[in-house]
């Protein structure tokens, strides 16, 4: 008896052996499939962006050399060359991105200080009509820009702000977005704290400025980039109320490159590239915090 047991405790022993390196096995193979998978996708993601970089380094007569058939070869520049880039910096680019800069630092600056003004107000107090005037805050980021252009157009053209960065920057600073995101935020925000403060004989205002902002870093820096990437890609309504030269932004300046006979591929993939890396360069230090911010304002009801 005593040898039969053993034999069993054996066999058991090395059916869980077996059993557990047959786990890992499958572990390590349902991995590697998971990996090769992704690697495969992220190559074919990465493919349209390689190609666009190799195009805006290459002659235009030889962007399409080796796309059709496809080749490898054209992910690297044909004949090497800066000149897509000078053109465009030649046409103006550079007062292009000078004038998006202004535009969306303006925007982030004025934007978010009336976006938190407001996400304050809704978030910690309650007042007459506080529901009906937040819905209609929200309504107000569902709606499409095309519907309201024309009378933003003819209100903006009345003030005689056409052609000037308050034309551009004033439509945009009361953000539906961003007014959501504070008051979602500061619905959360202790309570006690600031009752505490007004005990102490603190205003609202330098409660605000004293307590409230210095303690909301991933909401401000959350909308302070949906406001940036939001001004930086417009085009629509810069080329409506301020389609001259001198006030030309980055996305006017990208479509410069399509003609009304011909698309310059080169320098169109070398204006997108130059118009994406920086709103890229902005967001990327920032993407912890962009990601708590909105985390954290999605839990609060």
């Amino acid at each position: 008896m005593a040898l039969i047991e053993k034999n069993n405790t054996g066999l058991d022993r090395t059916n869980t052996d077996f059993l557990r390196k047959k786990k890992i096995f499958e572990m390590v193979v349902n991995r590697t499939v998971v990996y090769l998978i992704l690697v495969l996708l992220a190559v074919i993601t990465l493919l349209p962006l390689l190609w666009a970089i190799a195009a805006s380094f290459t002659p235009l007569d030889k962007v399409f050399e080796y796309t059709y058939p496809f080749q490898f070869r054209a992910l690297l520049p044909n004949d090497f060359t800066w000149e897509a880039y000078q053109n465009v910096f030649e046409a103006g680019m550079g007062n292009a991105i000078k004038n998006s800069l202004i535009l969306a630092f303006a925007s982030v600056f004025f934007g978010g200080l009336i976006s938190a003004l407001a996400g304050f107000a809704f978030g910690s107090f309650d007042f007459k009509g506080k529901n009906l005037i937040f819905a209609i805050v929200v309504i107000t980021f569902m709606i499409p820009t095309d519907i309201i252009a024309i009378p933003s157009y003819m209100l903006v053209r009345r003030l005689g702000w056409l052609n000037s960065y308050a034309g551009l920057i004033v439509p945009s600073l009361a953000h539906g977005m961003a007014i959501f995101l504070f008051t979602q935020f500061f619905k959360g925000f202790p309570k006690e704290l600031l009752e505490a403060a007004r005990v102490d004989g603190a205003s609202w205002l330098r409660i605000f400025l004293s307590i409230v902002l210095p303690n909301s870093k991933p909401v401000i820096i959350s909308a302070a980039l949906l406001l940036f990437v939001g001004q930086w890609a417009s085009f629509f309504w810069p080329l409506l109320v301020a389609p001259t030269p001198e006030m030309r932004v980055v996305q006017m300046a990208v479509a410069m490159a399509q003609t009304e006979y011909r698309v310059l591929w080169n320098e169109l993939m070398a204006s997108s590239l130059i118009a994406a890396i920086i709103p890229i360069l902005i967001i990327m230090p920032f993407q912890r915090y962009y990601i708590e911010g909105i985390s954290g304002t999605g839990l609060k009801g």
